[in-house]
């Protein structure tokens, strides 16, 4: 339930925001974890007749984000180092990084404040003329004012990727430690089947057998890090198309928004997860398994988009294994709704009977297909990887 109005505008004027009256707070946009909110404000002033000025300001979930201090304090560091980025090349700061809004100068913290309930909110400026579509939305026929929105927004992920690869130390806050590690996810999905509090593993030995063969996948990447074969980088890891924002002028991918997730972690790893999410065929929950499969369309175009950017700065090895990337992290999130299922639903929000089982049955497909599909993949990659 969204807070009154009256409690919203308090928390708002906490903030150092530019000096008006607000005329609208309204719910905005569709995400499952955060609370946001567009706020419009009329500007004071006789040099400001009739000008608006709009703000995001974002209740932070501190169930799914334990530590917001810490969260805040990497999207601090992240956003100060684009915005350094994009001003030395004579881009527009104000839109392609997020602004964060810093909080009134009473407050404890510079950019995040806690309110009497406990609830941590922060704000930013509202970036106008440009959009985040949702998948299905848009498909590789659509080209928006000029640009395919899966190579756009790939090519944005890298450009993000690049500009935060020489972000000065220390090293940011791994604000969920081990959230990308496929080798842990595998281990708790093994003390989960051995637990079996509910009694449910007998319902999905399909599945788990599934699992437990592709043990050996689960350690590649993690491997790779460990031996320094591939280096850890700065990761977004949520790089699902809608948190990037195309404008509306040009098509082009103009900011990477939701930064919750910013930690270290491995670059191929983003591809993976933005492959996953953006050439499904079905609904993470399609309980019709006959509907799901990967587009290898669009994963061309997510191909072709990254690697515009990243060719220039991935080592050869991790582009050696960005196909294997997409398949790892499908496994590594079927994984997840399994070990949710077996443990009765404790994490993944559920609406019926088996749907984290249904979820996982998905991605597990998916896996499948990318696996009869991977050298199609590999092949793409290869030939993409040349192209200037």
């Amino acid at each position: 339930m969204s807070p009154p109005q009256e409690n919203l505008k308090s928390v708002f004027d906490r903030f150092q925001h530019v000096d008006g009256s607000v005329t609208s707070i309204e719910n905005f946009g569709s995400g499952h974890i955060n609370d946001t909110y567009k706020v419009t404000l009329l500007i004071n002033g006789k040099d400001h007749h009739g000008q608006e000025k709009c703000y995001i300001l974002q209740r932070i979930n501190h169930e799914v984000f334990t530590r917001p201090v810490d969260v805040m304090d990497n999207i601090r560091r992240v956003t100060q180092h684009l915005a350094q980025k994009i001003r030395a090349r004579g881009g527009d700061v104000s839109r392609e990084t997020l602004t964060l809004i810093p909080a009134n100068k009473d407050e404890e913290a510079p950019f995040v404040l806690q309110d009497q309930e406990d609830n941590y909110w922060r704000l930013y400026d509202f970036i106008s003329g440009a959009k985040a579509f949702e998948i299905g939305e848009v498909s590789n026929s659509d080209n928006i004012e000029g640009g395919n929105p899966f190579f756009e927004a790939a090519a944005a992920f890298a450009r993000f990727q690049r500009d935060v690869a020489d972000l000065p130390p220390p090293r940011l806050h791994e604000t969920i430690p081990g959230f990308g590690d496929s080798s842990l996810r595998f281990r708790q999905f093994q003390e989960e089947l051995n637990r079996d509090a509910k009694g449910r593993a007998i319902d999905c030995q399909k599945e788990i057998q599934f699992c437990l063969s592709r043990e050996q996948d689960t350690t590649l990447l993690s491997n790779l890090l460990k031996e320094g074969r591939i280096p850890e980088r700065t990761t977004h890891y949520d790089t699902k198309i809608n948190n990037v924002l195309l404008e509306d002028e040009t098509g082009r991918g103009l900011c990477v928004i939701d930064l919750d997730t910013v930690m270290p972690g491995l670059a191929i790893y983003d591809f993976g997860d933005c492959v996953r999410a953006a050439t499904a065929l079905a609904a993470e929950d399609e309980t019709d398994l006959t509907k799901v499969g990967i587009s290898m369309e669009t994963f061309r175009s997510l191909a072709a988009g990254y690697l515009s950017v990243a060719r220039d700065f991935l080592t050869p090895i991790e582009v050696d294994h960005l196909a294997f990337a997409a398949r790892i992290v499908t496994l590594t999130i079927g994984l997840r709704f399994l070990t949710d299922h077996l443990a009765g639903d404790v994490y993944f929000k559920t609406t019926r009977e088996n749907h984290n089982l249904d979820r996982a049955r998905t991605q597990l497909k998916m896996v499948a297909e990318m696996e009869a599909e991977m050298d199609k993949m590999k092949a793409i990659v290869e030939e993409l990887r040349a192209c200037r």
